[in-house]
């Protein structure tokens, strides 16, 4: 899937290189000649997966870190990525660029998968390939409003191309929100079933991934809307039970499993010497490339690396460093450090400890250090390709969703609904891989124990915000404000807005004024 992104990531356009470099004339391909043959829907395809590439700056995965209780803001100095300081402190507004640019990517996904719906049907490919792709881009449509639903809460429900006449649209009501994420998800379960792809398509969408999805979106709903205690109907009539058989059917077929070795997930594997991407652990991965030719900034055909791990990665590296010089952005947070037991195979992982692995005087002290930074996706020099922009060209994945969060989201589920027994084992499962032959299993597990279990694992993974959200405000603000030490450690909630952030200031003139601001904003 690296290579294919790589080679059709021009279908942003309506035609590749090969196509521009041919004497014919350039205005031949146009929207009603595209959209035809399988090359046609590939290429349409693909660019409704482009946009999950788009992570620059401060991005959603490293934002949600900052505002969590995982991490504070970082960079090289106070002026330094003020835009995710503020949000740490409670005092973002609506003008910061980041939000704008968190709409626009996810809209952006939107639109891609609503244009390939609406031409798919006309197509020449087979009804079969009709299927199979819809299946993936009803998925990612999705996935865009899953984002966006946790981050603003309040947004336009857009399902077809939009007549000029139609662009100031209002937000849908929440609800009809996380009614076409369900049908959505459901229909891409339908049009997945059985499709499986050969090693050069690994990243593609399977019907595994909107399960998990499902069910991420249902806890979500569920703690944020009901009474967390899986009782609600998420609209689009999911239930409790819907999801338990979801997440069940993850577990016993689809093959997924945790890796042996937690360190075989991220680039950097001290005890292994191995990293596995695309593994059985990742349901779903978004796909990076250190593949990109290009020495452009901020142009989507060449933006095909990661670059949040530039942005995490520690600054003023040496030469004999392992670690890329990078940018010092996210350092974790002391209580996050502390949360691991010993033993914790996990911690050394997840925390890259300055000092004890760089050396005193071999880094740059980034703003607000605390000795530690996102070691899981923080750079290595081995990533660093000969051609193109090296910066934009770090390869490693984002795991989105990973087989431990369905694990540890059945357990919770088996506590609320099913067997108690049930939970613990995959609660087992998951804290023997961290602690190895030491760990001892238990026999019951609390809600407590797991949400603490999901902490520790997916630490830095942009997974911990929407966790302490859906548990009540109560929880977020004591966890942020736990890690509020005063002085540049300064973190807060704003608490009128209910844990969702501000819809863009320009989003709001652009819809002549039909979308209105959240509360607390």
């Amino acid at each position: 899937m690296k290579k294919i992104i790589y080679i059709l990531l021009f279908a942003v356009t309506f035609m590749g290189c090969e196509d521009y470099l041919e004497k014919s004339p350039v205005t031949e391909q146009t929207e009603e000649s595209f959209y035809r043959t399988e090359d046609d829907m590939f290429r349409a395809l693909i660019s409704a997966y482009e946009p999950l590439q788009r992570n620059w700056g401060e991005s959603l995965q490293l934002t949600m870190d900052i505002v969590s209780d995982d991490a504070y803001g970082g960079g090289g100095s106070a002026t330094d990525g003020v835009s995710g300081k503020k949000a740490d402190r409670g005092i973002t507004t609506p003008s910061e660029g980041m939000w704008s640019a968190m709409w626009n990517d996810h809209y952006a996904g939107v639109y891609g998968a609503n244009v390939f719906l609406e031409k798919v049907d006309a197509s020449e490919i087979s009804e079969e390939q009709k299927t199979q792709f819809k299946g993936e881009v009803l998925f990612l449509r999705a996935y865009y409003y899953a984002n966006l639903v946790r981050i603003f809460e309040n947004v336009p429900l857009i399902t077809k191309t939009l007549a000029t006449s139609e662009y100031s649209q209002a937000a849908a009501p929440v609800a009809d929100v996380y009614a076409q994420i369900a049908s959505d998800l459901e229909t891409s379960i339908s049009y997945l079933e059985g499709v499986t792809y050969n090693n050069d398509q690994k990243g593609r969408v399977t019907e595994w991934a909107p399960r998990a999805l499902l069910a991420r979106m249902f806890l979500f709903y569920d703690g944020v809307y009901g009474n967390g205690d899986a009782s609600s109907i998420m609209p689009g009539d999911v239930t409790g039970s819907d999801v338990l058989t979801y997440l069940n059917e993850v577990i016993d077929n689809s093959g997924a499993d945790l890796l042996p070795d937690f360190g075989n997930l991220w680039g950097h594997s001290e005890f292994t010497d191995s990293w596995v991407e695309n593994s059985v652990e990742g349901v779903f991965e978004v796909q990076f490339s250190n593949q990109g030719e290009g020495w452009q900034w901020y142009n989507a055909p060449f933006d095909i690396g990661n670059k949040m791990v530039v942005f995490v990665g520690p600054r003023g590296t040496g030469a004999d460093s392992e670690y890329y010089s990078g940018w010092g952005f996210s350092p974790a947070t002391q209580q996050l450090y502390d949360s691991y037991e010993d033993g914790d195979l996990r911690r050394d992982f997840t925390l890259l400890d300055m000092v004890a692995e760089l050396g005193d005087g071999n880094f740059e002290e980034a703003d607000q250090y605390t000795g530690y930074l996102n070691k899981k996706y923080a750079g290595l020099k081995s990533q660093v390709p000969d051609v193109g922009q090296e910066q934009l060209n770090f390869p490693q994945n984002y795991i989105s969703i990973r087989f431990a969060d369905v694990l540890l989201m059945a357990a919770e589920m088996e506590i609320h609904l099913g067997s108690a027994a049930n939970a613990a084992v995959h609660y087992n499962k998951v804290r023997a891989r961290a602690f190895g032959d030491s760990y001892s299993s238990v026999s019951t597990v609390t809600l407590e124990q797991i949400f603490q279990e999901r902490k520790l694992e997916f630490a830095l993974e942009g997974i911990r915000y929407w966790d302490l959200l859906r548990r009540g405000m109560p929880v977020l603000e004591s966890a942020v404000q736990a890690t509020n030490l005063g002085g540049i450690y300064d973190s807060a909630v704003n608490s009128a807005a209910r844990g969702f952030w501000p819809i863009p200031s320009t989003e709001i003139a652009l819809s002549n004024y039909a979308l209105e601001q959240n509360d607390g904003y």
